[in-house]
């Protein structure tokens, strides 16, 4: 499975996020990346700079002849595939990516972490932090990151736990806003209605305007939010942790607006809700924890008479309806 997996990264045929899977995976697993050094250094290629083509047979050869002279290591056959693999990495005209040197990764240009249409994708940083990004999100990691610097660019909606470096501060651009981090664990909208939204859970957290440079410390327990345009940051006590309801799987409501129910629902469950605003008012006292979205509209319409599902189709739903009875 993982020979298959090498061969179609070498071949270009992996898409944005599984070939981003894979070389945080190299990154990871110290056991792989050091056998595959291992093989590296006993087939030598890169000093043929006219090698554009990985040939199987002259492989084959030079890690028999080097083998036989250094006994490094025994090579059977039948890994002949996984040498294959092994010296391609080697050869940047045929891996057309980049080269982890050690155990310590390098040259991040443009590398990008994705996640899919409907789901989450968690990923573990080359400086040991924790990403989770919610559905179609996607974090852009700079040149360097974790060596000269920990810069990333987010569009979309993420997790961080960031691991604490006070000589390398942790930066992230999304939408109009830097977030600037030693070391801490929040949330980052930057598809929200209303412009970026910031949660932190954990730590302290810089949070300004690139558009006026304003600037604001959110500490744990807190929330801010930066408009659309950009130039204003209102930062407030944190409500609720529904923020997280799209990793947790856990929403809590307490006489609070469907209007807002519906945004966490479409945020946890990546479905799109279309209701008629006179129910937007209506007030719902819930938890649900791991509960499917079905079963969450199946509550929904038990709880008020006055709301009907009119359809439920993939990811769409509608909703009708009049004013609740206060």
């Amino acid at each position: 499975m993982m020979e298959e997996l090498m061969a179609k990264y070498l071949a270009n045929e992996l898409n944005t996020s599984e070939r981003a899977d894979f070389e945080f995976q190299m990154i990871q697993d110290e056991e792989l990346r050091l056998e595959l050094e291992s093989y590296a250094n006993v087939l030598d290629l890169t000093s043929n700079e006219n090698d554009k083509i990985f040939d199987a047979d002259f492989a084959w050869n030079r890690v028999n002849e080097r083998t036989k002279e250094t006994k490094v290591v025994k090579i059977q056959r039948t890994n002949f595939s996984f040498l294959k693999i092994a010296a391609s990495l080697l050869v940047l005209s045929v891996a057309g990516y980049f080269i982890y040197n050690s155990t310590k990764a390098k040259d991040f240009e443009g590398t990008e972490l994705t996640s899919v249409a409907n789901g989450i994708k968690e990923f573990t940083l080359p400086d040991g932090s924790l990403v989770k990004l919610n559905a179609n999100a996607k974090l852009t990691l700079s040149k360097h990151f974790g060596d000269s610097n920990r810069n990333v660019i987010l569009k979309g909606e993420a997790n961080f736990d960031v691991v604490r470096n006070e000589d390398l501060p942790f930066v992230i651009e999304a939408g109009n806003s830097t977030v600037k981090v030693l070391g801490t664990s929040f949330n980052l909208a930057t598809e929200a209605e209303d412009g970026v939204e910031l949660d932190v859970t954990e730590g302290l957290v810089e949070f300004s305007s690139t558009i006026t440079g304003a600037k604001e410390h959110v500490a744990k327990g807190q929330s801010a939010k930066l408009d659309k345009s950009g130039k204003i940051i209102q930062k407030n006590e944190m409500k609720d942790t529904n923020f997280s309801g799209w990793w947790t799987r856990k929403l809590e409501y307490d006489a609070t607006p469907l209007s807002e129910v519906f945004k966490d629902l479409e945020d946890t469950y990546w479905v799109k809700i279309n209701y008629n605003e006179a129910i937007g008012a209506c007030t719902l006292t819930s938890t649900f924890q791991g509960t499917s979205i079905e079963d969450v509209i199946k509550t929904i319409v038990a709880t008020f008479t006055e709301v009907k599902l009119v359809s439920f189709k993939e990811n769409e739903i509608k909703l009708d309806g009049k004013p609740c009875d206060h």
